[in-house]
């Protein structure tokens, strides 16, 4: 719809082309010009014939194409296809009749996208009443349209789960006429909404229950509460149904009740199970004692008076001589405790417990108690079901025992595998020893000594003891669960480090080793040596992978990176790889002969300890890639932040 804002301002645009046009003596052409330049809105003018003759500067804008292309409109994409044939009809027609045109329509923008526009054109004409131009104002009404098409769909969705609710729902006005049905309600009684509009509803409701239920809704109504009650319905079929109903009262600001909300549930089956249960009361007698359990009654007092048969043979005792002494004595405080809070709530209750059998002997019982209540909520008597689960608790307590020898067993077994892999961390620095020593006698043997090569070796020999001693000392502190001792460190020295270890093994292996490492990357907080560990362990996994590649040459490459707010440490080879990389971190997991399968499983417990995470990955052409990220300290993290000194 045209709003009053739209069409004054096409009145006005079109009294100043008026003016202009008509040689009026305080405007020109060029003020007229410079007044639609500065109009916010889109305006055009056309020719007596419907040609594009003049349009500012928001049209050039908003198309993004010059006045020669719009002139041709109608056969480029500036108005929508669908929108083309309708639009192109409107003003033809007016341009006949020289009567105002009003449409809406969809216009493409200049990114391609299309938005709702409503156009208005008024002729303008000269003295003698001639056509003179058109003046065209087109306002955006894109939001407006998709606000309507919003509250069309919420309105169908509305109606669409009003009709969904799996219960019958009628709105009647604040004086009880009805309005409205949703679909359960009149497929139900089979009525139209027309045939239950105003009173016309209460001629479904069952003869004998009409006037029970017009003098409850006169109550309710005159008093603004809700109204709950049970009738019955009539149905389409003719015959009658009990429905539950539930009518809610709209209250307003003021106070005043609007409207009236009925939801009617169907209770016909549910009436009819009651009174099958009240007919089927005088065989439970007869099912209770059939029952493979012992079941037992006691008042809302919480006294037995009635126990079946099972439970008399099991005791070897009658109704009234049971009592408290059958249970055993460390189970008979927890249940009176739990009685006492039953009979106090009126909640089920359960229980666990020994029951004394007629030969002395005490087994294990599960019971559950339950109360019968009235239609007014009171306990009308208690309702015990116990199942002789002895067997069940024996058989729990073996497969506890077992679980307890097969831990001791597994714990040693750990042990064992973590010793293997102890040995093998602790066996890289005193290789190196070795190694260092057989060199340093070597520079200390020659004619003369060479001192400064022996004392260098000598520096690495006490190095690497002071290494191996602290390898010793940060396992011991891991199996303690010791938090690692962190300190800031350079990962490309790390990795510089591990190696330098390795590098022996890596050239008798033949292994090419190439290194992508990021320069100035921030320090991070971690444990020096158990993240050098770890490095070494990656590497030295690495070789043993590519140990039997005979087609192609074996090749490692670690790099280092920053990502965000981590470091990205990566060691990639090329030898015979995993089939399936997630399961090659747990524990007691490898695919060496050889192999114990601790290894990765604790270098992913040093990095998790560092707030870090470790993957691996299969690589497309051959081998393994192994990912380390550990987070980065705040203050080296927020320097890689917008806005951050």
């Amino acid at each position: 719809m045209p709003t009053a804002e739209s069409t004054t301002l096409v009145c006005d645009v079109s009294a100043s082309i008026a003016d202009v046009v008509n040689g009026h003596p305080a405007q020109n052409e060029l003020a007229f010009r410079q007044i639609v330049e500065g109009i916010s809105a889109l305006v055009a003018c056309l020719t007596p014939d419907g040609a594009v003759d003049f349009v500012n500067r928001q049209v050039l804008d908003y198309f993004g194409k010059t006045l020669d292309e719009l002139k041709g409109w109608a056969s480029t994409d500036a108005v929508h296809p669908d929108d083309l044939p309708g639009v192109i009809g409107v003003l033809t027609r007016s341009l006949e009749s020289g009567q105002p045109y009003d449409v809406e329509l969809r216009q493409r923008r200049a990114d391609g996208v299309y938005r709702w526009f409503h156009v208005q054109g008024l002729p303008v004409r000269d003295p003698e009443g001639r056509i003179l131009r058109w003046c065209v104002l087109q306002t955006d009404i894109d939001e407006r349209k998709q606000t309507e098409e919003a509250l069309r769909k919420s309105e169908r969705e509305l109606r669409q789960l009003v009709d969904s609710v799996p219960g019958m729902v009628a709105v009647a006005d604040s004086a009880g006429r009805q309005e409205y049905g949703n679909k359960r309600f009149l497929d139900y009684t089979g009525a139209t909404i027309d045939q239950v509009m105003g009173l016309d509803g209460l001629k479904l409701i069952h003869p004998d229950e009409q006037e029970r239920v017009t003098n409850e809704w006169l109550r309710v109504s005159a008093l603004g509460q809700p109204l709950e009650l049970d009738h019955r319905l009539k149905r389409a079929d003719g015959s009658y149904g009990w429905v539950h109903v539930r009518v809610d009262p709209l209250i307003d600001e003021q106070g005043r009740i609007v409207r009236w909300y009925a939801l009617l549930t169907d209770i016909d089956d549910q009436k009819r199970a009651e009174e099958a249960q009240r007919q089927s009361e005088q065989h439970l007698r007869l099912l209770v004692e059939t029952i493979p359990a012992q079941v037992g009654r006691t008042t809302p007092e919480g006294r037995l008076d009635y126990v079946n048969r099972r439970i008399v043979d099991y005791t070897g005792l009658e109704l009234g001589q049971l009592g408290i002494r059958l249970i055993h004595p460390d189970d008979r405080y927890p249940r009176m405790r739990k009685w006492r809070h039953a009979l106090r709530t009126g909640e089920p209750w359960e229980d666990t417990y020994r029951l004394r059998r007629a030969d002395g002997e005490y087994r294990w019982f599960y019971q559950r108690n339950e109360p019968v209540l009235d239609q007014d909520g009171r306990i009308v008597c208690w309702y015990t079901v116990s199942f002789d689960i002895n067997d069940n608790r024996e058989m729990e307590e073996v497969l506890r025992s077992t679980r307890r020898k097969l831990s001791a067993a597994m714990q040693i077994a750990t042990v064992a595998e973590l010793s293997a892999s102890i040995a093998h961390e602790i066996n890289q620095p005193l290789a190196s020893v070795v190694t260092n020593a057989h060199a340093a006698e070597t520079w200390l043997s020659h004619d003369p000594p060479n001192l400064d090569r022996a004392r260098a070796t000598l520096e690495r020999i006490i190095r690497d003891g002071h290494s191996a001693a602290e390898v010793v000392r940060r396992i011991r502190a891991l199996f303690k669960e010791a938090t690692p001792v962190k300190a800031p460190m350079d990962i490309n020295q790390i990795v510089a480090e591990a190696l330098r270890v390795l590098s022996d093994e890596l050239r008798d292996n033949s292994i090419t080793v190439a290194t992508e490492l990021e320069p100035n990357l921030p320090v991070v907080e971690a444990d020096h040596v158990q993240i050098q560990q770890t490095l070494i362990n990656l590497v030295h996994n690495a070789i043993e992978a590519m140990a039997g590649v005979k087609d192609r040459a074996k090749s490692l490459s670690l790099s280092s990176r920053r990502r965000g707010e981590e470091v990205l440490i990566q060691v990639r080879d090329n030898g015979s790889g995993s089939k399936d990389p997630t399961v090659i971190f747990e524990p007691f997991f490898t695919t060496k002969e050889a192999g114990m399968g601790m290894g990765l499983s604790i270098c992913r417990s040093i990095v998790e300890a560092h707030g870090g995470r470790v993957r691996a990955t299969a690589n497309e052409d051959a081998g393994m890639t192994f990912s380390i990220t550990l987070p980065l300290p705040v203050d080296a993290a927020a320097l890689g932040k917008p806005g951050a000194l």
